[in-house]
C-alpha cells in the first residue's frame, strides 16, 4: 500500500509539473481608433493611445521605433 501511494504521488508530481503555462499578458487599447478632424495644411498634430495589460502576467513593450 505504501509503494502504491509513493508511486502515485510521484505521478501526480510529474504530470503537475508539465501541464503548460496558461498566465499571459494581453494588450488592450483603450481606445483603438482615433479621428482626426481636418487640420490646416503643415499644423501637426500629437495622439497618445492607451495600452493597458489585461492578462495575468507583466506586459513587455519592446522595439518601439518613434515616427
Amino acid at each position: 500500500m505504501r509503494k502504491l501511494f509513493i508511486v502515485l504521488t510521484v505521478f501526480l508530481a510529474v504530470a503537475l509539473f508539465y501541464l503548460p503555462c496558461t498566465a499571459t499578458p494581453k494588450a488592450v487599447f483603450v481606445d483603438s481608433v482615433f479621428e482626426f478632424s481636418p487640420l490646416p495644411e503643415g499644423e501637426k498634430i500629437i495622439h497618445e493611445f492607451t495600452v493597458r495589460n489585461t492578462g495575468d502576467t507583466p506586459l513587455t513593450i519592446i522595439n518601439v521605433l518613434p515616427p
